[in-house]
């Protein structure tokens, strides 16, 4: 008996160990963590409207505002804002992919282009981009071209610095063997210098995602005819609070929501360099 104690209690200590092993692994999963964080805010977000450490018109309670956010999800001229706000990031995004990545590529592969367009470019991203809402305004208006543009010159920066540094920074050795099989350079091109800055292309654009978002909202909440930021300023006007949390929440998780897609779909595009960081950390 003794024996047979002591041939299946590892296996006993195993069984036990693997779902509190599963359960600890899940515990600390960045979705967990996520949602610990989410529901540490609202805990105490209801603590400081229970005990009124900020005025009710201020800061409704968390189940009120999550009913105003049920009332938007639903409204058909929000959910048209909100579309006009994603429509302007996805114009925004496809431009500046299409001029700014071919134009990296072509800064990046000639040296004497490299250090003055890097110069540049730093100088132009020193400058916010609603700085030039006014002028904006005048030229283009309060419609969707004046939100295009000044969104596309946050973006383009980031972009172009990323295929620019990407390109630029192939690995020499690489270059080395692409000349000694005698390719062209259209096939250095496409064979390596390409497939080498594509991460660092994607992270640029991932990147500029989330800048791209936070200018046109911006744009739509200090001047504009649509979107979902001008839905807030609406109900910060007449004043509802609720309604202003509600629009702030939903805006957070829209921007979320492209942030997250994007990265699946770097991983999805690029899996060797998910390995690559995952054999440096270990």
């Amino acid at each position: 008996m003794s024996a047979e104690t002591v041939d299946h209690a590892p296996g006993t200590v195993g069984a036990a160990a693997g779902p509190a092993a599963a359960l600890s692994r899940a515990l600390r999963s960045p979705l967990a963590l996520g949602a610990l964080g989410v529901a540490v805010v609202v805990a105490a977000w209801q603590a400081a409207s229970a005990l009124e450490l900020v005025a009710r018109e201020s800061l409704p309670a968390p189940m009120t505002v999550a009913a105003r956010v049920k009332d938007l999800l639903v409204s058909t001229d929000f959910q048209l804002q909100v579309l006009d706000t994603v429509w302007t990031w996805l114009l925004s995004m496809a431009v500046t992919v299409a001029v700014a990545v071919p134009l990296g590529i072509v800064l990046g592969t000639v040296a004497a282009l490299y250090r003055p367009t890097v110069t540049v470019v730093h100088a132009l991203r020193s400058v916010p981009a609603t700085v030039f809402i006014p002028a904006s305004v005048l030229l283009f208006g309060l419609g969707l071209t004046m939100k295009l543009a000044l969104a596309v010159f946050a973006i383009f920066g980031p972009v172009l610095l990323n295929t620019v540094y990407g390109v630029h920074n192939t690995e020499p050795q690489l270059l080395t063997v692409a000349r000694s099989l005698r390719w062209t350079r259209m096939q250095t091109l496409r064979r390596v210098v390409l497939p080498s800055a594509l991460p660092s292309i994607v992270t640029g654009i991932r990147v500029a995602s989330g800048i791209a978002l936070i200018v046109i909202v911006s744009v739509e909440l200090l001047g504009a005819s649509y979107g979902i930021g001008t839905v807030i300023v609406k109900y910060q006007g007449i004043p509802r609070p609720d309604f202003v949390y509600a629009g702030i929440i939903l805006t957070g998780v829209l921007g979320y929501i492209l942030y997250t897609s994007l990265a699946a779909i770097e991983r999805r595009s690029l899996p060797w360099t998910r390995r690559s960081a995952e054999q440096g950390r270990s």
